[in-house]
């Protein structure tokens, strides 16, 4: 199989995950402390995490979906090749790594 992607989403995108510490409390419920917090702004709370680029999460699902790699999905740059493909003109072999986006332009660049 030969699969194409445009180098452009061979990245990660940053995510933000903001909340307030006291959203799900009832109104009713807060005490005066937490009234006075939400009041300064001081219970908001946010995250900031990488994750591949949606196009190339699209890829990665199709390559699973169809028997070609194995997603580890609780740490980066597990995922491994069960069967061998062609990604932008590099071959991917049995075994092999399939790195993540931001790892993979880099990846392809050295690939013998």
């Amino acid at each position: 199989m030969k699969v194409e992607i445009n180098e452009n989403f061979m990245t990660s995108v940053v995510v933000k995950e903001e909340w307030g510490m006291y959203d799900n409390i009832a109104p009713d419920d807060l005490t005066p402390e937490q009234v006075f917090k939400i009041i300064k702004g001081e219970d908001r709370c946010s995250m900031l995490s990488n994750e591949d680029h949606p196009e190339f999460k699209k890829l990665r699902e199709q390559l699973k979906s169809t028997g070609y790699i194995e997603i580890q999905r609780s740490w980066w740059n597990g995922d491994r090749v069960l069967k061998s493909f062609t990604l932008n003109n590099k071959k991917f072999r049995k075994g092999e790594k399939f790195p993540c986006a931001a790892a993979m332009k880099g990846h392809l660049k050295y690939m013998k």
